[in-house]
């Protein structure tokens, strides 16, 4: 089983007049059969009603009466029955998975309206692709329920499409597309429902049509062995073709010019840049979080509300507190009219057993804050071309292995009550407001999971496979296709530039989505000053750009397709959780459980386990241009052809009998670099030239005692080691700080407090007989924070642009991405950018 859905979705809504009975189902998602073509859907299938398990929980009733007075599922029927209204969460599962949602019970449902003010959805033969979004306001209750809801996919609300033959409803409620529409064409959706009937206007698009490609760096030779990067549009109507073309241009000229951006500029050569317009239809991007009723102003008539996303991440002047994103995650997300005061509110958290809540951690303004952290309201979607989403609504989940079994009651000091409780808050655990990814509503689970799986017949993957060069024929989507069986130099370069200045971005493996700007608060208007239920976000026509920024982002994100990890840190671990043995796959990031060195509880790290301390610096360095051959005469040995434009350089190894080294270029398909492959028929060191043969652009390496060399593939480097005035070779970390380490097992952060997650750069701790870098965060070691967390995960340096994006890549950052572009810079790498003190650069060759 891939994955578990439960249909509607999990942030359900039910009213005990004015809509139907609510039914929820639960659906399995599986592989199609092995039998089946590569184009075959995933399989969902409905889980029958008798099998399907709900559990009810009300968080806000006092402890002891949690279990009391809740909702049930029936078997027989698939309805849930609520004795009462209020605010109820849930474990919904079957066989090894689990969902958690949250059920709101109302008296009534007012009025509904559609949550889209226009729909793209994909020309299928099959599948639905696009769901309307629906909202409705339900009756002003006393138990904190929220006025506004989301009804999406309950059955609430009748679709019906006025011409099937062009766009038709699903038994799912999704949109198939049959008919392409024509620009300032569209097909029509009705919804009925108390009385009350709505249209929607329908985009069909023919995502596999042939989109061209314009070419703005480099060219169209050799490029399997380019690094390809693409730009789309998400979030530009029309009009803002000349604006996209101008980003476009823009970011790839500082990408590859702007010193702050290496080693992009000195690999310019390696990179092939182009682009593709699409039209959305309106521009900005779905929100999918909540946003907050924080501020209200009237200009030329209209009430403006701006608010931050829900639950909001920044920290206060006070950094050993909780984020509001940290107690919303502990306490969930206050009732609507909330009026208790902070020693109150205080008092009840200390009984309810939430999962490690530690009320040091939480001071009345923060608290204060906290009670209005919430929303009276839900955002219209935006209509855009490839369906992406800023954040994820609770209401969009992805299933889990391990249900937890139910509490016979909710009694004092129950392990398995506490462990339930933890279960039910999970609920308010969510993605980050600045992820972008796919918004589910748009792209259908036979072609498309929340946790990311992406099937090959996804509209993207469609577009990809679509996009050509006029006038070629040339297959240049297949550069950014995923191949499982294969390493892809440029798959995962597709930036996706999303035409919103509301701070977003992340890099989901296939592609890259970037916003423009770093905005947390964004405007909404409402029709009136009196009907606040419709909100619709208040975009200005030319959106600003932080240009600074947003390069340093698409750098940052793009390096993501080198194997790079974000060193940047959000939440403290908790370390009583057990350490993970394995190390993390990302080559710039690693964590404890991997590293200990002794009894975890000591956390100490062992430095010969981490893996970027062991790259070799170096002296001279050449691509093989060819696979490599053995040879016999007139010496024996293995001739690499590495070209003509550096074999002086070799003729100086071999008159001066120097070692060189060749390591084989054959990374897997996930392009891991790291650690090293150290087998011989990857590595050989110790090998001298034996011959250059300058005509032909080629050397012949020979080692005592070795007659067959391994095959060495094409794009394997050749290099020269640098070494100290003693003959040892180099590594990117100084062997004074490498001593320090081993005799510490501890990382170099000055800073002791690694339990407060922090966005500053680290200086190192002062070590003895040691000479610091100029700018000592850019020291070479071991730091910790990285990977989302403050403690117990690891990173080279103090400060990176995998940490924040305006600052330069560390050293080993830059190395990573020099090795797969084009590793014969390494020399240039090297010099230019190697932090060490000029006292320590005279020591080395």
């Amino acid at each position: 089983m891939l994955d578990l859905l439960l249909r509607p979705h999990c942030d359900l809504h039910m009213a005990q007049t004015g809509a139907p009975p609510l039914r929820p189902t639960l659906h399995t998602v599986e592989e199609p059969p092995a039998s089946s073509p590569p184009t075959a859907p995933y399989v969902v299938k409905q889980v029958p009603i008798g099998q399907c398990e709900f559990e009810f929980f009300a968080p806000h009733k006092p402890k002891g009466q949690r279990l009391q007075g809740v909702p049930t599922y029936s078997k027989a029927n698939g309805t849930i029955t609520a004795p009462a209204t209020g605010i109820f969460l849930f474990q919904a599962h079957f066989a090894d998975r689990y969902l958690v949602g949250r059920l709101q019970v109302h008296r009534s449902m007012d009025t509904w309206w559609f949550g889209n003010d226009s729909l793209t959805t994909a020309l299928d033969p099959t599948v639905g692709h696009a769901q309307p979004s629906v909202y409705a306001k339900f009756s002003d209750d006393d138990t904190g329920t929220d006025l506004i809801g989301d009804i999406t996919g309950h059955g609430y609300v009748e679709l019906k499409s006025l011409d099937p033959t062009k766009v038709v409803v699903m038994p799912d409620g999704r949109l198939r597309g049959a008919v392409v529409t024509q620009p300032n064409e569209t097909w029509t959706v009705s919804g009925t429902a108390l009385g009350r009937v709505e249209f929607l206007p329908v985009r069909v698009v023919d995502y596999s049509a042939e989109h061209p490609l314009t070419q703005r760096h480099g060219s169209l030779t050799d490029l399997d062995n380019k690094h390809n990067v693409l730009f789309l549009a998400e979030g530009f109507r029309e009009q803002d073709r000349a604006r996209f073309d101008e980003i476009v241009t823009r970011v790839t000229h500082e990408l590859f010019e702007k010193p702050a951006h290496q080693p992009y500029g000195m690999l310019r050569d390696g990179f092939n840049v182009f682009a593709a317009f699409s039209p959305s239809g309106q521009h900005m991007a779905t929100c999918g979080f909540p946003v907050t009723d924080a501020r209200e102003q009237v200009v030329e008539g209209r009430v403006k509300g701006i608010g931050v996303p829900v639950p909001d991440n920044r920290r206060g002047p006070r950094g050993d507190l909780y984020t509001l994103e940290d107690l919303v995650r502990k306490v969930g997300l206050p009732r609507r009219g909330e009026q208790r005061t902070p020693p109150e509110l205080l008092t009840e958290w200390g009984t309810l057993d939430l999962d490690r809540f530690e009320p040091d951690k939480v001071d009345p303004p923060l608290v204060e804050a906290w009670k209005k952290h919430r929303t009276g309201g839900i955002l219209q979607t935006r209509d855009t071309f490839f369906g992406l989403c800023v954040g994820v609504r609770l209401a969009d989940r992805s299933s889990e292995k391990g249900a937890v079994p139910k509490p016979a009651q909710d009694g004092p000091n129950d392990p398995v009550v506490k462990t339930f409780v933890a279960r039910m808050y999970e609920f308010f655990r969510n993605q980050p407001t600045r992820r972008i990814g796919f918004d589910p509503r748009r792209h259908p689970p036979a072609y498309f999971l929340p946790q990311g799986f992406i099937h090959r017949q996804h509209t993207f993957h469609r577009y990809l496979d679509s996009v050509r060069v006029p006038g070629s024929t040339l297959a240049i989507g297949a550069q950014w296709q995923p191949d499982p069986s294969r390493f892809r130099r440029s798959y995962g370069l597709v930036g996706l530039i999303v035409n919103d200045s509301l701070w977003g971005g992340t890099n989901f493996q296939t592609a890259l989505a970037l916003s423009l700007n770093r905005h947390q608060e964004l405007a909404y208007v409402y029709p009136s000053a009196v009907e606040r239920q419709l909100r619709r976000r208040d975009p200005e026509s030319a959106l600003p750009i932080d240009w600074d920024d947003a390069v340093a982002g698409m750098a940052h994100e793009f390096a993501h397709t080198f194997n790079l990890g974000d060193e940047y840190e959000f939440f403290a671990l908790d370390e009583s959780l057990p350490l993970p043995a394995e190390d993390l796959a990302r080559d710039n990031v690693s964590q404890l459980g991997f590293l200990v060195a002794g009894a975890p509880a000591d956390r100490h790290v062992d430095p010969d386990k981490v893996k970027w301390l062991k790259l070799p610096r170096i002296r001279a360095a050449a691509v093989l241009l060819a696979d490599s051959v053995n040879v016999t005469s007139p010496v024996r040995g293995v001739k690499l052809t590495i070209g003509t434009g550096n074999t002086a350089e070799w003729e100086q190894a071999r008159t001066r009998s120097t070692e060189v080294r060749l390591r084989a270029f054959n990374p897997p398909a996930d392009g891991r670099q790291l650690p090293l492959k150290e087998t011989s028929d990857e590595y050989l060191p110790g090998l001298l030239v034996g011959q250059v043969l300058a005509a032909e652009g080629a050397i012949v390496l020979t080692r005592a005692g070795t007659t067959t060399f391994p095959l060495f593939r094409k794009g394997s480097l050749v290099y020269i080691p640098l070494k100290d005035n003693h003959g040892q070779p180099l590594a990117v970390v100084e062997q004074k700080v490498l001593n320090h380490l081993r005799t510490n097992k501890a990382p170099l952060n000055r800073n002791p407090d690694r339990k407060t997650p922090t966005k500053a750069e680290d200086v190192p701790v002062d070590i003895p007989g040691f000479d610091a870098p100029c700018r000592p965060a850019r020291l070479i070691g071991i730091f910790e924070g990285a990977a989302n967390f403050s403690n117990s995960h690891y990173r080279p340096t103090g400060r990176c642009k995998m940490r924040d994006g305006p600052m330069e890549f560390c050293f080993v950052c830059a190395w990573l991405i020099v090795n797969r572009v084009n590793p014969a810079l390494h020399p240039l790498l090297d010099k230019n950018h190697y932090p060490e003190s000029k006292k320590e650069a005279k020591k080395h060759e």
